[in-house]
């Protein structure tokens, strides 16, 4: 039985409050309840130290005139818990990915897939010979069963105005084309756009606002002929939880069902586009692992947890015992695709759970990664679990945890590399059209016709494919992120609240 631990010499601090000398900063006056927000500061310090997997380079707490562990001492130099983790960060730059959940948004998006927004992913590039240089507004892509694709957005739409501001140009305001992005992704109003498909020269208006949906992350699934090659292609968007409270759900039918479609039609080459895929549940990356496999792996290690002295302490990671958390994960591959080889295509926007399956894959199979612009995929080999605190106030999600394939790699902090680095993301090309620069430099690879650099050129021609893309700060930062949502409960290990 996992041993259930509780810290008694913080237990003091926490419920009275020891006093230290320094005026305390106190919580900004933004409706939030002060006092909530107070112990919330000091639960993410103590809960930090108990799961951090950096926790021995984390400040330990002082201690008061009474000889006690006082937290406030830290916690008091800083209005909210997101400037503790800030700075605990500092002494942990690894840890670049601890957050707080204050509204149950990694519940909804991760684990139940409901999605509250338009479903547009918009993008600013500067297209070469078009527009003198502007970094322009496009569609990137649209998620299914959105608002925006219901609206008729697609990938490689030009966004002309947005309710009639045209001036959407990224190099003349970046404070500006960062609000305009949030404004298209959010829809908080109700937003007409104005829209203009590539190689075409008028416009349409669309009218689209934010609502709730449940997303559908195979955004394309095809299978394509050529050269004698049969090969599939996914294009899978997060990985959602692919199991609910009473066990496999509809996303578990789905991600079987289209690997059912390559099995049957025995296609001997696999693609997966995991290119703007920032991650999700571990347990459905571990479902198309198992999917991936060769059968020569089906029951060997995926992968092992490395996790902090104090969670190996209280038998979290025991072998032995089947409520622990952090066992070894075994495959358990029940299909019967055994392809010796599995191309990923990734960006630097692929990260976590996606890289996950590529390197869990490594150990058994010819895995190809092909990503764009010289750089890899982001390099996230850590993940979290939820853990509710302050009555349920808010989840702290606390870097806990690091995954290590069967021969003991995980240390991709800087990503995963292939061979192709330098493809190129066709942004005016629909995904799964196998013209599109990266689907099409896979396809090239797999047949050795040069198809692929053909069709880059051809489009390049065009001045469409000679793109730059800029740069967005990630409001969203919980959607790349690897979570763990444990068959078995985690323990309370104290009273906090």
């Amino acid at each position: 039985m996992m041993k259930r631990f509780v810290l008694p010499f913080l237990l003091i601090s926490l419920l009275f409050g020891a006093s230290c000398k320094k005026d305390p900063v106190q919580p900004a006056d933004d409706g939030r309840d002060p006092d909530k927000e107070i112990l919330l500061r000091d639960s993410t310090y103590y809960y930090s130290l108990v799961f951090s997997l950096w926790e021995d380079q984390l400040p330990q707490p002082k201690v008061d005139s009474k000889g006690q562990p006082d937290l406030k001492a830290f916690t008091n130099a800083y209005q909210d818990a997101e400037g503790v983790l800030a700075a605990l960060r500092r002494n942990a730059p690894d840890d670049r990915f601890s957050f707080v959940d204050r509204e149950g948004t990694v519940s909804e998006e991760i684990q139940q897939g409901v999605h509250k927004e338009t479903g547009i992913i918009p993008i600013f590039i500067t297209v070469s010979n078009q527009n003198n240089g502007e970094a322009n507004m496009y569609v990137k892509y649209v998620q299914k069963n959105s608002p925006g694709e219901k609206a008729g957005l697609k990938r490689g739409m030009r966004i002309v105005s947005i309710n009639g501001d045209g001036n959407l140009d990224y190099n003349k305001s970046e404070q500006k084309a960062i609000e305009n992005y949030y404004k298209v992704v959010e829809g908080k109003e109700a937003l007409n756009l104005v829209v203009q498909a590539p190689g075409e020269t008028t416009t349409k208006t669309v009218t689209v606002s934010g609502g709730a949906y449940n997303i559908d992350p195979i955004l394309v699934k095809k299978i394509f002929t050529i050269n004698g090659k049969k090969i599939g292609y996914i294009f899978y968007t997060s990985f959602v939880n692919v199991f609910g409270k009473s066990g496999p759900n509809s996303y578990h039918t789905a991600l079987t069902n289209a690997f059912k479609e390559f099995e049957t039609a025995n296609v001997n080459e696999l693609i997966v586009d995991l290119r703007y895929n920032g991650g999700g549940s571990t347990a459905t990356a571990e479902m198309m692992s198992n999917l991936l496999v060769p059968t020569t792996g089906a029951k060997g290690k995926m992968y092992d947890y490395k996790i902090n002295k104090n969670l190996k302490e209280w038998g979290w990671a025991d072998e032995t015992d089947p409520e622990a958390p952090f066992r070894s994960v075994n495959f358990n591959k029940t299909n019967a695709l055994n392809l010796q080889r599995v191309y990923f295509l990734g960006t630097t926007g692929t990260a976590s759970a996606s890289e996950l399956v590529m390197n869990v894959l490594k150990p058994y199979m010819d895995v190809q990664i092909i990503t764009t612009n010289g750089k890899g995929t982001y390099g996230k080999p850590v993940g979290f679990f939820g853990y509710p605190v302050v009555h349920g106030y808010a989840d702290l999600y606390i870097t806990s945890f690091q995954m290590l394939n069967k021969d003991g790699f995980g240390d991709y902090f800087d990503g995963l590399k292939g061979k192709i680095t330098t493809a190129s993301d066709g942004f005016f090309t629909e995904l799964g059209d196998e013209r599109e620069a990266l689907l099409s430099t896979a396809i090239a690879d797999i047949t050795g016709t040069g198809a692929g650099a053909r069709a880059a050129n051809r489009t390049t021609k065009t001045g469409l494919e000679s793109a730059r893309e800029m740069k967005i700060p990630e409001m969203k930062d919980y959607r790349n992120n690897m979570y763990k949502f444990p068959d078995v409960k985690i323990p309370s290990l104290m009273k906090m609240d």
